[in-house]
Formats: C-alpha cells, structure tokens, sequence
C-alpha cells in the first residue's frame, strides 16, 4: 500500500477526534494513543506517517492557500479582475498586508484566509508527534537503527512545524512532552530554535542522505531535509538575533555546503520544469505529495489556480491574477536572458490577465477546479544552494564557494553568471532567490529575516521600522487561543 494511501486511512480514522479543536485538549490523530496499538512495526510505521499526514492536512486544510498566501502574496504586486470583486477581495487585502481587516480578507469565504489565524491545527500535530516519540522510545520490537531513524523523521516533522509557525506568528507556547496540556505562555523563538537545532543536530546521522526507495524521495525526512531545515532556522535567527549571527551563518553553511558535496541531489533542467514540480526527483529534499491516482488532489493550494487560463485550463480566457509589470521588472529585468522567464511565463510584462504563471502546471483535468496535482515543494536543492551562498556570503571567508554556488544556479537558469566587481553579491544572491523561489512560499520570508522588508525599493508592500518593531511582519492570532489558554498574548499589532 503506498503510504499516501495510508496517510488517508488514518486521516478518516481521526475524524471523530478532528472535532476537538481546543487548544492541545487532542485526541491523538488514530489509534496511536492505545496502548493496543503499539506492538509492530508496522504500526510504527503508520503512527510515523500519520505525523507527515496530520501537516499535510493543515496545509491542504479547507483547500486554502496558506502557503502561497503567507509567503508569496504578501509581498504585494498582485492584481486582477479579482483584486476589487467578490471573487478575490481577500487577496487583494492580504497583498496590501491589512490583515486586520478580517472582513475583506475573508472574500470569499471559501479561500479561507481568515482560517491562517488558527495555530491550533499545528499545535495538534506537534500534540501526535510528541506522543509518536514517546511510543517509539517504548518499542522493544525495532532495532536499535530502526527506531533512531523513525525518532529522527518524527523530530523533523515536530521540527518543522514549529519552524513554520514561529515564522508565521512570532513567538509560540513551546511543548515537547507526550499528553502535555499545561497552559504555557508563548516561547521566544529564538529560544525554541536553538533548541530544535541542537536537537536535530543530535539525530541528523541517523538518516541517510536520501531515500533509497524512490517512491519516498523528497517525501520522507532525510539528513538533508534535516540539513537544510537547520540552515533554514540559522538564517532565520541571524536575522533577529544580531548578536551571534556569525555563529548562525557559519553553521547554515556548514551544512548547506555539506549537502552539495552528499552528491545525491542535482538541478534539472529547467524544461523539466513540470517534472520538478510532481516531485520525487533528485532536485527534491521535502515536499509534501499530491497525486489525483491515490484520490489526493488540491483546490486552491498554489497559484497556477489563479495565474493560469486556457490552454493550461478551460474555465477562462484570462487569468484571475497577474503579477504586476513593475515586479515582474524587478525580478526578471528585460533584456537580461533567463530559462526560468522564458518557461515559467507567458507574456511576463502584459500587465494585465493575459499573463499566466507557469511553474506549477501539473494539471490533471483541465475542465475542473480540482485538477491541479504538484507537489507541495517546500525544500529543493537550487533553495540549498542560494541559502549556503548567502550564509557564506554574509560570513565574507568563502565568496569562492559563494559564487560557485550561486553560479550553479545561474547556469541551470541560463542566466549571465556573476562576476566579481560586476553586482554586488549579497543583492545578487537575495534577488536570485526571488527569481528561483518566485510562488513557492519563501519570498515573504527572505523579505523580513534579511531586513528588506522595510526598503520600498525592494519590495512593493513594505513596513516601516515601527511597524515591524511591533510585529506587523507576524500573522494574527485567533482570539480563541486565549480562550484555551489565558497564558497567550496575541499579535498586538493586529488586535483592534
């Protein structure tokens, strides 16, 4: 049975307990809390799937975009017939960043972007995953290598998710222990990284560096996934914890470096574009499957929904939304020649709904809205190399290495390489991350941990330095939250 199957079984078998949505009052997903349940192998290895499953749900959760909405969109530069009517008000207000006006930002309502307010989801797969770990420790029937590799696959997953929503909302209650449901106040998350890092970095060997059965390539945790969501976390802290950013970037290169020389990931060609994004190919390192054959295909999850019209689709002549000509100039400068504009585009410049975006066109019916099946790509190998050259970069001991790597992905984009004296390299490697991550949730990001966020000339919709002071880079808490728990302070800047 192909393991996506299985995440679907027990995703049914959680039905009756997806109800309870108060804050880490969760049942666990299946019948992983049973003492029953515990007894194989095989069990181990459902209740370990069900940890990629239980996140999988949230980022496909009511069909919602959450991670093009929070990544992409917010940067601004986004229009279309939808930006003033029914059809998409909510992202229009979103690309403005007023995420405070809860009634545009939710039309229509079936995009669910108010429902990004909600960290409870999350909060119940780190619940599953704190008690998967606890389980597997008990095991008598693994060997020794069994059971650290599925402990480290689980703590990738706890891993990531808080990485993900400490990005999103800022600081979080921090829980790691099996049934615990004390109300604890939100933890800096500088603190909780740093602690997820030596946590990982503890568990990273005991991982291959890839799959060996490839129908788990890029969907199953591996040292590099492990590798680079470390890296992730170090450029994330460099950008706010000032002091010791030496220390941040020194290690996200160390381990950005050490995957390329793995050997066991390399860029496709750009024309195999459409390949890369089904996934499970040697450019990938963590992704998140869709495949329409095991009944598991996406609405609304990336924006070839929206950036797409016939040919690609048959539901319009035109796109609903467009990337604006003064982005499109800013990240694709004409004249400059570049694969990824000439494949990923089609009339980059038009300024209007003739333009479509092509990264993400896996589309397995053309005549329907539940038709498009890429991988939910959150890792890959060109992201690997851009973060290892900026970190080495910003570090100044390794511009060699830097622009090797850099270069490595210029040349796969066709693109001129850099030189020494002609750009400078820090922009250079920024804005080729805006080129080659362009609709896969990172922009965002790279924005606010780099400081960009706050410069009009780089970005569209931009917050000045009080705004961030108060956190308007972060996304609202739902009031709920302190419902369930009295501890939490929300988002301040959004509460009005």
């Amino acid at each position: 049975m192909k393991w996506l199957h299985q995440i679907l079984f027990l995703l049914l078998l959680a039905s009756a307990a997806a109800s309870c949505k108060k804050f880490l009052n969760v049942e666990p997903a299946d019948r992983t809390g049973s003492n029953s349940f515990w007894k194989t192998r095989e069990d181990v290895e459902a209740a370990v799937i069900n940890c990629y499953g239980f996140l999988f749900q949230k980022f496909n959760d009511f069909n919602s975009p959450v991670i093009p909405a929070v990544g992409d969109m917010r940067c601004g530069g986004i229009n279309g017939s939808v930006a003033s009517g029914q059809l998409g008000q909510g992202f229009y207000t979103l690309s403005q960043n007023d995420l405070s006006n809860t009634t545009n930002l939710g039309v229509p309502e079936r995009y669910h972007l108010n429902d990004i307010d909600d960290w409870g989801p999350y909060f119940e797969s780190i619940a599953n995953c704190n008690i998967t770990l606890s389980e597997i420790e008990k095991m008598k029937t693994l060997s020794d290598a069994e059971k650290k590799q599925y402990i480290a696959e689980v703590k990738f997953v706890r891993a990531f998710t808080y990485f993900y929503i400490c990005r999103l909302y800022g600081d979080v209650p921090f829980y790691t222990q099996p049934y615990d449901k004390t109300p604890r106040p939100r933890t800096s998350f500088i603190t909780i990284f740093n602690t997820l890092i030596a946590e990982l970095d503890a568990v990273k060997d005991d991982l291959p560096w890839t799959a060996a059965n490839p129908s788990d390539l890029g969907v199953r945790a591996c040292r590099a996934s492990v590798y680079t969501l470390v890296a992730h976390m170090n450029m994330w802290l460099a950008g706010f914890d000032k002091a010791n950013q030496e220390k941040y970037w020194k290690d996200a290169a160390e381990k950005c470096v050490a995957v390329k020389n793995s050997g066991a990931f390399e860029l496709l060609p750009i024309e195999e574009t459409k390949r890369i994004f089904k996934g499970k190919t040697k450019e990938s390192i963590f992704e998140f499957e869709l495949n329409r054959n095991y009944g598991n295909t996406s609405l609304y999850v990336n924006l070839g929904q929206w950036m797409t019209h016939s040919p690609i689709v048959d539901y319009g002549a035109n796109s609903d939304l467009y990337f604006v000509r003064p982005l499109m100039e800013r990240i694709y400068p004409p004249g400059l020649p570049d694969k990824r504009k000439d494949t990923w585009f089609y009339l980059p410049y038009s300024n209007n709904q003739t333009f479509m975006f092509l990264k993400q066109i896996n589309v397995a019916d053309p005549t329907g809205y539940w038709s498009f099946e890429d991988n939910l790509m959150v890792f890959r190998y060109a992201d690997v190399l851009l973060l290892g050259a900026e970190a080495l970069a910003n570090l100044g001991s390794n511009n060699t290495e830097a622009i090797s790597m850099l270069n490595t992905v210029r040349t796969r984009a066709g693109a001129p390489l850099f030189t020494a004296g002609s750009e400078d390299l820090k922009d250079a490697i920024f804005w080729e991350r805006q080129k080659e991550l362009i609709g896969e949730g990172h922009r965002w990001y790279d924005f606010v941990r780099t400081g960009r966020v706050m410069d009009p000339n780089q970005i569209i919709t931009y917050l000045t330095q009080d705004q961030f002071d108060r956190g308007a880079w972060t996304w609202p808490i739902d009031a709920k939250a302190r419902q369930n728990n009295p501890e939490i302070v929300l988002n301040l800047y959004w509460v009005r």
